[in-house]
C-alpha cells in the first residue's frame, strides 16, 4: 500500500503532516533549492513530534559528485541525525561522469548510519533521475540499488515532474517488486496521484507561502514556504481513494 511522504522544513511542518494523514516526512532545509541538510536542532524537534523522520543529507546545491571533505561532512551529519532518532536517511551521490551511482560514497554514508542504528532506512534521492535521463536501463539502476541495500528511491522517473514520468515509474516498480520501494517525487500535484497508484509511495512538499513582516534590506524575499494542512489532507485523501 502506497505511503504518503511530505517534505517539510521544520517541526511545525512535521506536526501538520502528522495531523493531516501523512505516513512520514522528509526533513530538509531550503526546499526552494531542492533541499539541503537541516540543522541538528531542527532534526531533534521534528523527531519529538512523533512522526517518522527521514532526513535529507545534502551539503550543497548543484550536482551530486562530492569531494572527500563533503563526504566527511555528510558522514558526520548522518551520525548526528542517527543519534537524534531519525527513522531514515535520504542520500545520493553520482560517480564522475554521472553514469552510475557512486557506490563507495553511498556505502560509507549508509555505514555511518548503521553504526548508530542498524534499522535506519535508506532512501536514494532524485540523483537517480540524472541516470534515467542519461539512458541507464531500469534494470541496471535497480541492480545498483540492491547492491547498496537501499530501501527505496525517490524519483520522477527521469521526467521534469512525476506525472510525466508515471510510465517509467511503473516500469521501475514492476522490475523492483518492492526491493527497493519506488516512491514518486518531484512536481507531484494532487491531480497526479491517481496515476501514481500502485507505487510504494508518493512524496510532495505541500507548500504554500506566508509573510510575517518585512524582511528588510539584505533579508531576501519577505514570503517564505510553509506546509499547508489543506494540501497535506488533500493528498492523503487522493491517495486513500486511489489505493
Amino acid at each position: 500500500m502506497a505511503k504518503l511522504e511530505i517534505a517539510v522544513q521544520d517541526a511545525a511542518g512535521a506536526r501538520i503532516a502528522l495531523e493531516n494523514g501523512a505516513d512520514r516526512i522528509e526533513l530538509c532545509a531550503a526546499l526552494v533549492t531542492g533541499g539541503l541538510t537541516p540543522s541538528l536542532a531542527t532534526i531533534e524537534q521534528a523527531v519529538a513530534v512523533g512522526i517518522g523522520v527521514h532526513v535529507l543529507i545534502r551539503p550543497r546545491g548543484g550536482g551530486y559528485t562530492y569531494t572527500p571533505a563533503e563526504v566527511e561532512l555528510m558522514v558526520a551529519d548522518i551520525a548526528h541525525a542517527a543519534r537524534a532518532g531519525v527513522a531514515g536517511i535520504v542520500i545520493g551521490a553520482l560517480a564522475e561522469g554521472d553514469a552510475a551511482l557512486d557506490l563507495p560514497v553511498l556505502s560509507a554514508l549508509i555505514d555511518a548510519a548503521h553504526v548508530v542504528n542498524p534499522d535506519i532506512e535508506v532512501t536514494v534521492h532524485r540523483c537517480v533521475d540524472v541516470l534515467l535521463e542519461n539512458g541507464l536501463p531500469v534494470a541496471d539502476l535497480i541492480g545498483q540499488l540492491r547492491t547498496l541495500g537501499a530501501h527505496r528511491i525517490l524519483t520522477s522517473g527521469g521526467a521534469p515532474a512525476s506525472g510525466a514520468g508515471a510510465e517509467v515509474l511503473h516500469q521501475l516498480r514492476a522490475v523492483a517488486q518492492g526491493n527497493p520501494q519506488i516512491q514518486a517525487g518531484g512536481g507531484v500535484k494532487i491531480d497526479d496521484i491517481p496515476a501514481l497508484a500502485g507505487l510504494d509511495g508518493v512524496h510532495l512538499s505541500a507548500r504554500t507561502q506566508a509573510v510575517w513582516g518585512a524582511s528588510g534590506p539584505g533579508g531576501g524575499e519577505s514570503a517564505f514556504d510553509v506546509t499547508s494542512p489543506e494540501l497535506v489532507a488533500a493528498a492523503a485523501s487522493a491517495l486513500a481513494q486511489a489505493r
